[in-house]
């Protein structure tokens, strides 16, 4: 019995960790040219106050992608590295990075959902 009401418990905590913030993995084969990452796959997310991040799958490091999540880092409620860390540089525009906006855009119908 203990088991069971210890398994219901974990559950109902994993749950309401996952309820809180919301992800997405997104890749490159998704995206094509207007792939931004130098990573094949990253995870988009929504946290709490509509703070949108990038994370690289491999090291698990989070990059924060709007304004939002920019004022978490700087309050020190969030780590988190320069977005530009893991952004491509853009062959179009030489010295610029690519656009996010698409990644911003599709992180912030997380936030919705």
């Amino acid at each position: 019995m203990k088991s069971v009401i210890l398994g219901i418990a974990l559950l109902a905590t994993a749950t309401s960790a996952l309820a809180a913030d919301k992800l997405i993995n997104v890749t490159k084969l998704e995206y094509g040219k207007q792939w931004a990452f130098t990573k094949e796959e990253v995870t988009l997310q929504c946290r709490k106050g509509n703070a949108l991040f990038v994370l690289n799958n491999s090291t698990l490091m989070q990059y924060p992608l709007n304004d939002a999540a920019q004022a978490q880092v700087k309050a020190g409620q969030q780590r988190a590295q320069p977005l530009d860390v893991i952004l491509l540089d853009d062959a179009h525009n030489p010295g610029k990075k690519m656009s996010v906006e698409v990644f911003r855009t599709r992180a912030e119908k997380l936030c919705a959902e």
